[in-house]
């Protein structure tokens, strides 16, 4: 069925074009540069570095986070950087804006080596194109990946991409809480060895920049860590790649047997399976955000804790049951299952402390902890809660593994997590 453009609602119009690149890649014709890199039929993307972009336009007054701070970019670059999973000699960036209320005009992009806090290699600067051309604007709802760019990036290596938007672009399709620190300079700055570092040229949300494939002529898996912000990783330190996805990408990467692994965030701090706010309902995007990941063989899903609590003390009209996300957790898996893509689940973690903390909520994540530990269904069960409890009060995260807000985990909680997962799972 055909919708036109105008009517269809933005987040609808950004999943069809999902759809349809990824149909597109499995067909073998690709986006951007295709799937093939520099006219090899054996060099494939595989996805290497992911961030889920959602609304910023959302009301998310509830929680008291004042607007964004950041409504439009012009005549600005903006320098972002990512840490791939694994590298190789040529990779592809995608590029969204599935909530823009405007056409997203990129005058220039480019991509180097990262040495650092705003600056680059530039010895491996060069030029990102789009279907040979130096810039690109993707419409309202659209996405579009960039041509192969050649550059050798080692595996957990990081390559900072700046695009100068010389024309106003809107920012509202971001990663809230990216956990990083970019930066953003007046004019183009694209080719600079630096960017400028005071406080007012430091953002931590990512903009538009949405994916990287990078192209590996030899098989690889794929890993996609889907869940909250447990999987985003709020509470690790700023900027340190501290996630349990990336912790434990680095644990598969030494003296790795068989075909490589590659492991992919597709966290979204705030996110729930069964009502929209902080992102598409989990229902919505796990399709989006893990059956349409490039190459993906496995999935790592951990979510409900935002479902449970959120009811009792922010959105007492959006209700969700252990049977719900049950049900959702089900959903997820035969999708998953449908597409030949593995399933690993998680158990929720305790969070007692945290200001959405109930006796009753504590009963629901007990129950689907239960659930989740019983389930025959999937591959493997990763007993996260039971890594990081307080073995005295198993309700609330161990002192040693837990953020201030007593929900979230610091660095040793997200490690503890990374090191339960058994390697040979994925080897």
């Amino acid at each position: 069925m055909h919708f036109p453009p105008g009517r269809l609602p933005a987040r609808r119009r950004f999943f069809l074009s999902v759809l349809a690149a990824w149909v597109a890649g499995a067909a073998g014709c690709g986006g951007g540069g295709g799937n093939d890199a520099g006219g090899s039929a054996q060099a494939k993307p595989v996805a290497t570095w992911a961030a889920v972009l959602s609304d910023l336009q959302e009301d998310v007054r509830f929680l008291n986070i004042p607007a964004p701070a950041r409504r439009a970019f012009q005549n600005e670059t903006l320098r972002q950087t990512a840490q791939v999973s694994l590298g190789g000699d040529q990779f592809r960036i995608q590029f969204a804006n599935p909530y823009g209320k405007a056409p997203l005009p990129l005058a220039r992009v480019r991509a180097a080596l990262s040495t650092g806090p705003g600056s680059v290699d530039v010895a491996t600067d060069v030029a990102v194109t789009f279907q040979g051309q130096a810039s690109v604007s993707i419409p309202p709802g659209g996405q579009v990946w960039s041509d192969a760019v050649s550059i050798r990036v080692p595996d957990g290596g990081a390559v900072a991409v700046s695009a100068y938007v010389r024309d106003a672009a809107d920012a509202f399709s971001a990663h809230r809480y990216a956990n990083v620190v970019h930066h953003v300079g007046p004019g183009d700055l694209s080719s600079a060895a630096a960017m400028p570092l005071g406080a007012e040229n430091q953002i931590t949300a990512s903009y538009w920049m949405s994916a990287i494939d990078v192209f590996r002529t030899t098989p690889a898996r794929v890993v996609v860590a889907f869940g909250d912000s447990l999987t985003d990783g709020n509470g690790s330190t700023l900027g340190a790649n501290r996630r349990y996805p990336d912790l434990l990408s680095a644990r598969l990467r030494p003296g790795m047997a068989g075909a490589p692994v590659s492991v992919v965030n597709a966290g979204l701090g705030g996110n729930r399976w069964l009502h929209d706010r902080f992102g598409p309902r989990g229902v919505d995007r796990f399709r989006r955000d893990v059956l349409a990941m490039t190459g993906v063989t496995d999935v790592i899903i951990q979510m409900g804790i935002n479902d449970i609590g959120f009811q009792q003390a922010w959105t007492p009209d959006e209700k969700a049951v252990p049977a719900d996300l049950m049900a959702s957790l089900s959903s997820a898996v035969a999708a998953a299952q449908a597409a030949g893509v593995r399933v690993y689940l998680g158990t929720l973690t305790p969070f007692k402390g945290h200001v959405y903390f109930s006796e009753q909520g504590e009963q629901m994540r007990q129950a689907v902890n239960q659930w989740i530990r019983a389930n025959t269904q999937v591959a493997g069960v990763f007993d996260f809660d039971a890594a990081v409890r307080d073995p005295v009060e198993p309700e609330r995260i161990l002192a040693a593994y837990r953020d201030e807000d007593h929900l979230h985990l610091n660095d040793l909680g997200y490690a503890r997590l990374a090191e339960i997962i058994a390697l040979d799972r994925f080897r």
